[in-house]
């Protein structure tokens, strides 16, 4: 294992990202830290980052470097965007850096930043046809992404901090006040011909502005669920919120739940421009990644050409499994197990298949995580891990099926909280205690039979399910089965389950 960090130089912001790296590429956070440093803002007429500026920057590079050398991180990946790209002065800086911290700033182009935003989407959500969106302190890129691959994509220098400047919008604006921004902003999104490839297409955010319209529509609604990425919001519910926040003032809005004090004052400008680029392209939908150019370079960092081949699913599985130290190899045995059974039980004509298998998938090679807490009430800490984990591609509905499946498998009684709950139809309820019963018997064959699977025999009657195993394992699991097994599995299958010895 080894420790790397990457900084991000942002307009608005600095980021550092400690990772500890295991062997198989799997990965973790163990440090992170921000400093609102707002380098957009020391750009002068001249277009050179002025002395202040400089000040700010060196000085959180310098502590960025400390915490990096208090967490043992041998390797430093320094990237910065549209500050210091747009400095004329940036020769001089990135010199200046290497001389008094030996930091090698590595300046990324408009390009090079949109294609690693849309690194970390990739990587992270299952999308293949989308519109991108990163509004950043100095600029906001947009990209094009057809068949999971970027085909246009440029960076404009109308970031949060320029964008106040031309219209504060302070306090809530007049109809002349909203028409010529609209002027404004479509006559920059006119010059992007190949936009009208991109009409209908889901919107995914990136960046500080589409974070916090997240944050913002989760407190209106009450969202139980204490995760950002991939969340999904309607255009119509994106525009709800954009009016209520164009009607408060600068004081409402500092202290308007979900939106970021320090980012109060920068905000109403490059919401309206993204709600507008919805309006402008027609976009249904707006997801929020919480991820950005810090993972992307990551991703790269760690797969390099692999990245187009890799299943992003399959490997954040096997990162959270590695960084929880639990057995990969015994987690997929599970998973075939599973498979089997499942296969039997199967209704072919069901509408859910597709869904089953795969959270029969998930569920299965993350069966055991919670016992990377405790053995004990391991249900529960599973429940919670799996919910608060990155597994790319599910969507915030599937990842709660999954921990509540887990849960359940090792719980029969296992109960959701009423605000959990409501986010599930009965329809989803049901496949998680389907899936949950299969995991289950999964898990206690596998317990008590070590020898080859192919030694499982399956009698799948009308009424019957009848697994014959070796007749010693059917000794050692007669009093490990679940009392309430039997008339779940008769509920969920319609079937009356027998384990007999072959």
């Amino acid at each position: 294992m080894k420790n790397i960090a990457v900084i991000d130089i942002g307009s608005n912001s600095m980021r550092v990202l400690v990772y500890e790296i295991y062997i198989n590429n799997s990965f973790k956070i163990i440090d992170e830290e921000k400093r609102m440093t707002r380098l957009g803002q020391f750009i002068n007429e001249l277009d050179n980052l002025t002395n202040e500026g400089i000040d700010k920057l060196l000085i959180t590079l310098e502590f960025f470097k400390i915490l990096c050398e208090k967490n043992n991180v041998e390797e430093i990946i320094v990237v910065a965007t549209e500050a210091i790209r747009r400095a004329k002065n940036r020769s001089e800086i990135v010199s200046l850096v290497k001389e008094k911290l030996n930091l090698d700033i590595r300046i990324l182009s408009g390009f090079e930043e949109s294609a690693y935003g849309y690194l970390s989407v990739k990587s992270t959500i299952n999308v293949r046809d989308a519109l991108l969106i990163d509004i950043g302190g100095s600029s906001m890129e947009i990209t094009l992404v057809k068949d999971k691959k970027i085909v246009n994509g440029i960076s404009l220098p109308i970031g949060s901090i320029p964008l106040t400047k031309l219209f504060s919008f302070d306090n809530p604006p007049n109809n002349n006040e909203l028409s010529e921004f609209k002027k404004f902003i479509f006559n920059e999104f006119d010059k992007l011909t190949w936009l009208k490839n991109g009409r209908n297409l889901p919107l995914i955010g990136i960046g500080g502005t589409a974070r916090s319209i997240g944050k913002i529509h989760k407190k209106f609604i009450n969202y139980p669920l204490d995760l950002l990425h991939n969340y999904t919001i309607g255009f119509d519910e994106v525009k709800t919120i954009y009016d209520y926040v164009l009607n408060l003032s600068a004081n409402q809005k500092s202290k308007l739940k979900g939106l970021p004090s320090e980012r109060a004052d920068i905000f109403t400008a490059p919401f309206s421009a993204l709600v507008m680029f919805m309006n402008y392209c027609n976009c249904p939908i707006l997801k929020i990644s919480q991820y950005g150019i810090r993972e992307g370079v990551l991703y790269e960092k760690l797969l390099g050409n692999e990245i187009d081949n890799k299943d992003i699913l399959d490997f954040s599985l096997n990162n959270i499994l590695t960084t929880n130290d639990l057995n990969i190899i015994h987690a997929e045995k599970i998973r075939d197990l599973s498979h089997v059974l499942f296969e039997y039980l199967e209704n072919p004509i069901s509408k859910y298949l597709n869904l089953e298998n795969k959270l029969l998938n998930i569920s299965a090679k993350l069966h055991d995580i919670g016992v990377s807490i405790s053995v004990k009430s391991a249900s529960k800490h599973g429940f919670y891990i799996i919910i608060n984990s990155l597994i790319a591609g599910l969507t915030h509905k599937e990842l709660l099926m999954v921990g509540y499946t887990v849960a359940l498998s090792g719980k029969f009684d296992y109960k959701l909280v009423e605000e959990y709950r409501a986010l599930l139809s009965k329809d989803d309820i049901m496949i998680c205690k389907r899936l949950s019963v299969i995991l289950s018997l999964a898990h206690l064959i596998d317990k008590y039979f070590y020898n080859s699977l192919t030694e499982v025999v399956v009698i799948n009657e009308k009424d019957d399910f009848k697994l014959a195993l070796p007749e010693i394992s059917v000794k050692y699991m007669k009093d490990s089965l679940p009392s309430e097994i039997d008339s779940l599995f008769k509920k969920c299958f319609s079937k009356k389950l027998s384990i007999v010895p072959l």
